[in-house]
């Protein structure tokens, strides 16, 4: 029992750490958003839930979107107080575009939508969609509709990218409705989700030197990579979030992004989220797709979607020699030179081993997020070594495991925790 109790102050130390760390670098000052708000986005959140086939009146939500686009300090963190029995936090950023346009990219099916997320999530795909086992619809055809809203329900598989504190990532189903509409004469989307059941326990990960470079690897060990709490099982307990990309803008092309998140995580039904760390998570997400749909050099979306799918159409022979060059790129440029900062390369790791015990799904991740950054120019140590057969081969290469394959088991990585 005094073990129990010491280990726990310990965890809770950790994150309390983490989010003193979080305030000195944000300084933020916390506003409570109006209760008002709450009954509409209860009523949001019970949309996402597969058994909730009712319409949806947008005459509900009308005082969530008005805080939407309302000004507000850039020096405040605005939570929901006792909401859903969570810590939360509210982020919001415009994105100089329209509708159409990210739809075209982000929620394209032969797009993997993670490869506009790469330093938060690791891998997404929809398990079930309208209650079939069938890809996602077009959303961009239907923007120009009368008949609104379009409403697309189903369940998406996540697994994310490690924690930059505690270096555990998690595995998790959501229920997630999309609600495609206009709202007062302009474009909106809503994507509501909810955390079906408990994740999978925490792993140990790496966040390899700086996160901006989106380089990460996955251990498949239990626990935390930190001296003295690797042997933590740690879970998020419960998640929800509700976006809004709304075209604020009649004269140019300009969404505002809004994004509300809730999040309990932690250890022994302990929560040790803080409001901070849910804030701070966002802003990770939002600075990553921003940029990437900003950036002059990213590919028309129909050209993306031709990659991605050669991506997916090359040989599991040619997935996993891909891969493997890319972890060899990783361990030299990690390799403790003091050329580069943060984690370095785990010296034990053997990457025929890691390579065994990946799926396809997991390679193709790897190789995607690479992609990614070749196209837009970041970080191009490869020299273009990577993804060669692709370009090759491109989509007549049969014989991807993609679909068949499903969650794995990855490697343990003996001592993958950080250095004290």
């Amino acid at each position: 029992m005094l073990k129990k109790i010491l280990s726990t102050a310990a965890l809770l130390m950790v994150f309390l750490f983490s989010s003193i760390q979080l305030a000195l670098s944000s300084d933020l000052n916390e506003i409570k958003i109006p209760a008002s708000l709450n009954p509409e986005l209860e009523y949001l959140s019970t949309l996402a839930s597969s058994d909730n086939h009712g319409p949806v009146n947008l005459k509900l939500i009308e005082k969530v979107l008005d805080f939407v686009v309302s000004p507000k300090s850039r020096s405040s963190l605005y939570y929901t107080d006792k909401l859903f029995s969570s810590p939360s936090a509210y982020y919001e950023f415009d994105i100089n575009t329209d509708l159409k346009n990210i739809l075209q990219y982000t929620y394209n099916p032969d797009i993997p939508s993670f490869a506009f997320m790469p330093s938060s999530v690791r891998l997404s795909y929809w398990t079930q969609v309208n209650g079939q086992n069938q890809d996602m619809p077009k959303l961009w055809t239907y923007i120009s509709n009368s008949e609104c809203p379009i409403v697309v329900k189903g369940i998406k598989h996540i697994e994310i990218t490690p924690d930059q504190f505690t270096g555990a990532y998690y595995r998790y189903d959501i229920d997630n409705v999309l609600i495609l509409c206009k709202f007062r004469g302009k474009n909106l989307l809503i994507s509501i989700s909810r955390q079906k059941d408990k994740s999978d326990v925490g792993r140990k990960g790496l966040v390899l030197g700086s996160d901006d470079n989106w380089e990460y690897l996955y251990s498949g060990e239990k626990g935390l990579s930190m001296p003295g709490l690797s042997w933590v099982s740690s879970y998020m307990y419960d998640s929800i979030g509700i976006s809004f990309l709304y075209e604020v803008d009649s004269k140019k092309p300009v969404i505002r992004y809004g994004a509300f998140k809730w999040l309990r995580a932690g250890w022994a039904d302990i929560n040790v989220v803080k409001n901070k760390h849910i804030h701070n998570g966002l802003a990770r997400y939002a600075k990553d797709l921003k940029m990437i749909l900003e950036h002059p050099l990213l590919p028309e979306a129909s050209e993306l979607a031709k990659l991605f799918s050669d991506l997916a159409n090359l040989s599991s022979e040619d997935i996993r020699e891909n891969v493997k060059n890319y972890l060899s790129a990783l361990k030299d440029r990690y390799n403790g030179n003091g050329l580069s900062s943060g984690n370095n390369f785990p010296k034990n790791l053997n990457i025929s081993e890691y390579l065994n015990q990946m799926t396809n799904k997991q390679m193709y991740a790897f190789l995607v997020v690479e992609q990614m950054k070749s196209m837009i120019g970041k970080n191009r140590y490869l020299d273009n070594k990577l993804l060669v057969t692709a370009q090759v081969h491109g989509s007549m290469v049969q014989g991807s495991r993609l679909e068949s394959d499903g969650i794995g088991i990855e490697p343990p990585f003996h001592q993958f925790n950080r250095e004290p």
